[in-house]
């Protein structure tokens, strides 16, 4: 009996390990993909606004030299191919997926086997300004790469579950003294509790997934080749990899915020928050912080509104009160204050820290500039907090001024309209 009901429990934990794994690769893979078609997307967007008439003699040689294995084609309105970077054809592409929807919808994405190049491909196609349909493509296999190194990892949580599983079950039966009928319970407790605990992890590594970086892909190669045997090596790296993801999810979703405020229209001048009320929220939610580093955090002012959404409002506070947070000195102050002049309502974060050079002052709201890219990148910055709040501040038609002196201080000042003005 005892063998018996330690089979029937390392079973069931192996078949919620393996369901679990599969799915948490099929993910992966899923949003790798995602992550491919985004990023021609994107690639395309560039080439969009370069004018409005597309040079593609340009665009394809550019493509040709990179080589990053990346398929540029421009087709024309009746599905003609204009210009390809694999090779001259004459055949006519108006039927493909991919190019109807860029038509129809502005943009297309398929993923499917080329008859020309002989690979299966992610296609991504986007109507341009001057009616030219230009289509990116990535060979599916350099995704399935990225898939299967990710998949060793979950390969090897997977294993480590499995030992976990097979050490409980023999202690399980070797401490089982109760009825069949109770021992049956007990078993389907132990295995919805590993498989709770299984969703759970697959589900949490699955949502910090982004584009992998070179650092990655180090750590989980070594992992996975066998090289990592002692535990406490293999939590360092689990901790390593841990960081460089929350980095990378950082860094994506700045540059998502930054892309989404550059193609934003304009807004309805009806937008409007009360300044004052965000800060304060903004100043709670940083007091941790503050504490830690021995600064002291306050807000001033009036209650003000503006013309901005409290969710832009907010961005642009938190983005400004927490540098003056990181980059001050123990000991020191940061303080914020809203008030109205000349018809308008602003909002100043000063700070009593390390400053910024002069020659560097006038580089700050620029995407990825960094004055201190060492102490940046400790802090944990992305390099574009300030170009996002340059973004927003510019979209509600108002105005950002720096001053700083190295070694005193920064002081920020942002100007917004105020309703009815």
């Amino acid at each position: 009996m005892r063998r018996k009901l330690t089979l029937y429990i390392f079973l069931i934990a192996a078949a919620a390990v393996m369901l679990s794994t599969v799915l948490g690769i099929t993910i992966v893979r899923c949003r790798e993909v995602e992550g491919t078609q985004r990023a021609l997307y994107q690639l395309l967007s560039f080439m969009d606004a370069d004018g409005a008439v597309t040079d593609m003699d340009r665009l394809l040689r550019q493509f040709e030299q990179s080589g990053n294995g990346l398929r540029l084609t421009f087709i024309d309105g009746d599905g003609k191919v204009l210009g390809d970077t694999e090779r001259d054809t004459e055949e006519n592409h108006a039927g493909r997926p991919e190019v109807v929807q860029a038509r129809e919808q502005g943009v297309g994405e398929d993923v499917r086997h080329s008859a020309t190049t002989g690979k299966t491909m992610v296609y991504v196609a986007m109507r341009f300004e001057d009616g030219i349909v230009g289509r990116a493509a990535q060979p599916i296999a350099s995704v399935d790469a990225l898939a299967l190194q990710w998949g060793a990892v979950f390969i090897a949580g997977g294993l480590l579950a499995l030992v976990l599983a097979l050490l409980l079950s023999r202690k399980l039966a070797a401490d089982t003294v109760k009825p069949v009928e109770d021992a049956q319970v007990a078993v389907a407790q132990v295995g919805e509790t590993l498989q709770n605990a299984r969703s759970e992890f697959t589900a949490n590594v699955t949502h910090e997934l982004k584009t992998p970086l070179t650092s990655i892909k180090g750590f989980t190669d070594m992992m996975a080749s066998g090289l990592v045997t002692d535990p406490e090596d293999e939590k360092r790296f689990l901790s390593m990899i841990s960081v460089e993801v929350e980095r990378l999810t950082s860094l994506v979703d700045d540059i998502l915020k930054v892309s989404e405020l550059e193609t934003v229209a304009g807004v309805t001048g009806t937008e409007r928050a009360d300044l004052l009320a965000v800060a304060q929220e903004v100043a709670r939610m940083l007091q941790p912080q503050a504490e830690r580093r021995q600064i002291q955090l306050k807000v001033e002012g009036e209650h003000l509104e503006g013309c901005i959404t409290p969710d832009r409002f907010k961005e642009v506070a938190l983005n400004l009160m927490e540098n003056a947070v990181k980059y001050n000195r123990p000991g020191g102050r940061v303080t914020a204050c809203v008030a109205k002049e000349r018809g308008r309502v602003t909002f100043v974060v000063s700070d009593t820290g390390i400053g910024i050079p002069e020659e560097c002052q006038s580089h700050v709201f620029e995407r990825f500039y960094r004055v201190d890219k060492g102490r940046s990148r400790a802090a944990g910055g992305t390099g574009l907090g300030l170009a996002i709040v340059k973004h927003i501040v510019a979209l509600y038609g108002g105005e950002i001024r720096l001053a700083s002196v190295v070694g005193s201080g920064t002081t920020i000042t942002v100007t917004l309209p105020q309703p009815g003005n």
